[in-house]
């Protein structure tokens, strides 16, 4: 009784210490010195932006890169002459896979904006991924060799990284899509 006693008078005093030492070490400063200014009219009512169904997905690689590069270019990409994408072929690109179908149609405009030509491959359950997602790809090449060459050189200089698929795997995950085509 005596022991909890003394440690509930030293719990106390330790305590009106810290209080007082907290007020009593202010430096006496002179209060601002704020003009007055003439009367203003009422602030207007902050206007609430509106609401975003949902909010614009950024590539990963982007977040590291500098502002300057962040800024994607308004003119098409220069392609190599060499290395275009073809109008068939069995070989794609993926360049990002979004839970949200206005997320990857936006990567995909930024793509066609760049002269690339995307599309998007809707599946479910991708991987070790649950739900339905869209997966954004670059089509399409004859060779795998080409399609690593034009994400080297085109691709990559756009802030765009992704490998290389076959494009038989856009139906793989997709409901009613037998896996063993």
């Amino acid at each position: 009784m005596k022991l909890q006693s003394v440690s509930l008078i030293g719990a106390i005093v330790l305590s009106c210490s810290l209080l007082s030492a907290c007020g009593s070490k202010k430096e006496e400063q002179p209060a601002p010195q704020v003009e007055a200014a003439p009367a203003a009219e009422a602030p207007s009512p902050v206007e609430e932006a509106p609401a975003q169904e949902e909010p614009a997905l950024v590539p990963i690689q982007s977040l590291s890169e500098s502002e300057e590069k962040a800024a994607p270019a308004a003119e098409p990409v220069q392609q190599s002459a060499g290395i275009e994408q073809e109008s068939s072929g069995p070989f794609v690109i993926q360049v990002s896979i979004q839970s949200s179908k206005k997320a990857a149609n936006g990567i995909v405009n930024k793509l066609s904006d760049q002269g690339i030509k995307a599309y998007v491959a809707e599946v479910e359950n991708p991987g070790e991924l649950e739900g339905t997602f869209y997966r954004v790809r670059v089509g399409y090449f004859s060779t795998i060799a080409h399609a690593q060459q034009f994400g080297k050189e085109v691709l990559a200089p756009q802030g765009y990284a992704g490998w290389v698929d076959n494009r038989k795997n856009d139906r793989i995950g997709q409901p009613g899509a037998s896996e063993d085509m």
